[in-house]
């Protein structure tokens, strides 16, 4: 069947001068790249027959989820655009149906699902489009064969593999394998075979380039042996570093928009498990002349993720300072004598994802905590005069918010 494990392997590639550079490079990516000579590079039907990813879809859907293995294949495509080795020629990509549906209907089926997973790497790895070889393989009778070939197990097999050797028409010969055993082969075919060809498939494909490899001199190999136990970076190698991303956000808290208070804030994640969270707080502006909620304050704060950075659940340690104006009442208006508002908070929240490309986040957190801060209180009216100053500490609350926010990923080297 085409399913096709993902996996990298570091390979130390100095053997002497009959290696060459492709050879080497080959060996350090997914069976998906491929490195073609200049006379196949526009075969079509040698891509088809390589070890292609395909990418899985649900039955009668064209819709793309969001998954690490089209994370891993995005990052390969990045990866190998950014070699200044080598030299990528196109992308290939084809998208089928399983059999079983109405044929009109799996012709537009692999039309979606080969321009979603195309429309995925336009987005993700900025890739020309001019690079894109896209594809309708629609119904998927070919890979259907070579499972039950290569050991698929169904009821009847050598009569069905019998009816594809022998009819070529498509309707047909779903029509013969119904008839068989009263459509319960059919029905097998259906849940144990045909599952992995609602697919699009992906081939990265490079020119092969003859560069022959350095020689490795005889002193580096006697110093190897000599010290078997190094690491094997120490020795020549074109394995690929490790990389990791950062995720940079924009977010804003609607519960403080719906309270007339302009906010915006910013969060960064350099580790898979920890963010630092920034929201600023400004609001210049009297509500009405007699009610005012006048702030500039920051709260930055220090997010451990028990998932993965900026979804599921966090508890983060907050310390927050602002400057205010507050007049909520007719009793008196409220304003920091040039001493600002301080204090320290634990917080709780949960993030999820909107959307397929998982650029959008909406979360939810509270916190609670103290804050120390002075004040002196004037008559709420039009320079109205000072009748009290003093001083307080409060405990409760300190952290809360409905947050909306927009993701960039960036890939960094460790």
């Amino acid at each position: 069947m085409l399913i096709t494990a993902l996996f990298l392997s570091g390979i130390v590639c100095a053997q002497g001068t009959s290696e060459t550079l492709t050879s080497c490079l080959n060996k350090n990516y997914p069976d998906y790249v491929i490195f073609l000579s200049d006379k196949k590079i526009d075969s079509v039907f040698y891509c088809a027959n390589t070890s292609i990813a395909p990418v899985i879809f649900k039955v009668n859907k064209y819709k793309l989820y969001p998954n690490k293995q089209l994370d891993s294949i995005a990052d390969i495509l990045r990866r190998i655009q950014q070699d200044t080795i080598i030299r990528l020629s196109h992308v290939w990509v084809g998208g089928s149906a399983s059999p079983e549906g109405p044929p009109s209907w799996n012709h537009r089926l692999g039309e979606y699902r080969s321009r979603a997973l195309a429309d995925f790497l336009l987005q993700e790895t900025g890739i020309p489009e001019s690079k894109l070889k896209v594809e309708n393989l629609c119904e998927d009778w070919y890979s259907f064969e070579v499972a039950l070939k290569n050991g698929a197990q169904i009821p009847n097999k050598s009569k069905v593999l019998d009816i594809l050797t022998k009819e070529t028409d498509n309707e047909r010969r779903k029509k013969q394998i119904k008839a068989l055993d009263g459509g319960y082969t059919w029905q097998r075919i259906i849940q144990d075979v045909f599952p992995p060809f609602r697919n699009a498939r992906i081939a990265i494909v490079c020119l092969e380039e003859q560069f022959p490899l350095p020689p490795v001199s005889k002193n580096l190999q006697v110093a190897e042996s000599r010290m078997p136990d190094l690491n094997p970076a120490i020795s020549f190698s074109l394995q690929p570093s490790q990389q990791e991303k950062w995720i940079i956000a924009i977010k804003s808290n609607l519960l403080f928009v719906a309270a007339l208070t302009a906010n915006l804030g910013i969060e960064i994640s350099p580790f898979s498990h920890w963010s630092f969270d920034l929201p600023v707080w400004y609001s210049p502006y009297n509500i009405t002349p007699e009610r005012k909620l006048r702030l500039l304050a920051v709260q930055p704060e220090i997010r451990w993720w028990s998932k993965e950075a900026m979804k599921g659940h966090f508890i983060g340690l907050h310390t927050h300072v602002a400057g205010f104006n507050v007049a909520i009442n007719d009793h008196g208006r409220y304003q920091d004598p040039n001493h600002a508002l301080w204090g320290m908070g634990i917080s709780y929240g949960y993030a999820v994802d909107i959307g397929k490309m998982k650029r959008w986040t909406l979360e939810c957190n509270i916190g609670a905590g103290f804050a120390e801060f002075d004040y002196d209180v004037y008559r709420n009216w039009k320079n109205g005069p000072k009748f009290r100053s003093g001083s307080d500490w409060y405990w409760g609350i300190t952290r809360g918010g409905v947050s909306i926010s927009y993701k960039w990923y960036k890939q960094r080297k460790r």
